[in-house]
């Protein structure tokens, strides 16, 4: 009887569970029925909102992608930094677009201070207190590998456009590479003693070098021999050409000389006062003519006309020594008339960018607003900045396109 009572409740549970699963798979069905026309509904809506909310991000956040800037540092990093304008407003004009300035890449490059950085088409150049100089190809982003051919602190690195590159070092050699395949065309020696800077002359025919022995050298870049040597009578720290190659510029810690490159006289002389000058670039303006902007001791830039000697104008927006300055052609988001955008790194570990055509407009007349503290975007490295250099980028799609619209090599 206990064993027929036991068999009879499992059957009246077996028979409950059944009703219950029956009733289970009812509702399930019911539920079925109504999940499809519910799940469309919910899809179809996140679908609007989500195009609602791009739509309205784009027209907002226009962003277009320009430069890039590649800074060194004493503390071996290596910086890449994106500039991209964003739109932030409806309109044409380029006030209704703000740069900003993203970091892209950093890391450690050399186990020695980073003391130079070169672009030449796709290629970066990084050369270093450890004697080495680093190659990568921005394009790809990737290492292509070390070039170990000096034997002291590689002091300067120049490219001339995509097919060649110069390197100066302290072991007083200048070396001429191919690009092509990284080859060492030419050992040129002459120095003696550190290279502090060279410059390769529009033509690519020739090239200046100064150094730590107080003179001046003109090479001949076909033959690979030395043209010419001129003593400076003190320490060229920079050297540089204008656009036009028709005179040049050795910067000598406390003072500028402009020489004429036909008869290698004097045209110019800029005095810094106590304060020394720590770097220099050259800036072509539509209506002043060669403009040579320099970088000082004191937290300032300063902008020079050349054929008046007179400064017109001082750029403030560092904290320490102003380290390097760099400049680039922009090409403008509403496809406007191309601007100079200037770089500039300290020591206190900012990079600020400077719309040189705001500062000095095309009817700039001398004894206008002498003093500009506004930089156009900031960036904080954080480390104590060496060297920049600016490069246009290369993963924006349509960046061949826009460079051939505005004229661009």
């Amino acid at each position: 009887m206990p064993k027929s009572k036991k068999t009879r409740l499992s059957k009246s549970k077996t028979n409950q569970e059944q009703k219950l699963k029956e009733k289970e798979k009812i509702e399930q069905k019911k539920q079925l029925k109504i999940k499809p026309t519910s799940k469309h509904n919910n899809i179809s809506q996140t679908s609007e909102k989500i195009s609602e909310v791009t739509t309205e991000n784009y027209e907002i956040k226009e962003v277009i992608k320009d430069f890039l800037i590649i800074a060194g540092s004493y503390e071996r990093i290596l910086y890449g930094i994106d500039a991209h304008w964003i739109k932030s407003d409806e309109g044409s004009d380029n006030d209704n677009f703000s740069l900003k300035l993203d970091p892209i890449f950093v890391f450690s490059a050399h186990i020695g201070c980073i003391k130079t950085v070169s672009v030449g088409g796709k290629f970066l150049a990084s050369g270093s207190t450890d004697e080495v100089i680093k190659l990568y190809n921005l394009r790809k982003r990737k290492e292509l590998g070390s070039l170990l051919q000096h034997e002291g602190s590689i002091t300067t690195i120049q490219f001339f456009n995509k097919t060649h590159m110069l390197s100066g070092s302290e072991d007083g050699t200048i070396c001429i590479w191919r690009t092509k395949d990284w080859e060492c065309l030419k050992i040129l020696k002459g120095h003696k003693g550190r290279i502090n800077s060279l410059a390769i002359h529009p033509s690519g025919k020739i090239a200046l070098s100064v150094s730590i022995d107080k003179t001046v050298h003109l090479w001949n870049l076909l033959t690979g021999q030395k043209a010419s040597v001129n003593k400076l009578g003190k320490e060229g720290e920079i050297v540089l050409w204008n656009s036009s190659g028709d005179q040049y510029a050795i910067l000598m810690a406390h003072g500028i000389e402009i020489y004429n490159t036909s008869n290698v006289q004097i045209l110019q002389k800029f005095q810094s006062g106590s304060s020394r000058f720590l770097c220099m670039q050259y800036y072509k303006h539509e209506h002043l003519g060669d403009l040579l902007i320099v970088g000082s001791e004191d937290k300032a830039i300063r902008i020079y006309e050349v054929k008046s000697g007179n400064c017109l104008i001082k750029l403030l927006g560092h904290k320490n020594r102003v380290k390097d300055i760099s400049t680039i052609q922009s090409i403008p988001p509403n496809g406007s008339t191309s601007f100079t955008l200037l770089s500039s790194i300290s020591s206190d570990g900012i990079i600020n960018v400077w719309n040189l055509n705001k500062i000095l407009p095309h009817g700039y007349k001398e004894g206008d607003d002498t003093i500009f503290n506004s930089p156009l975007a900031t960036y904080d490295t954080k480390s104590r900045l060496t060297c920049v250099v600016l490069s246009q980028k290369f993963d924006a799609q349509d960046l061949d396109e826009r460079a051939n619209q505005q004229g661009f090599p």
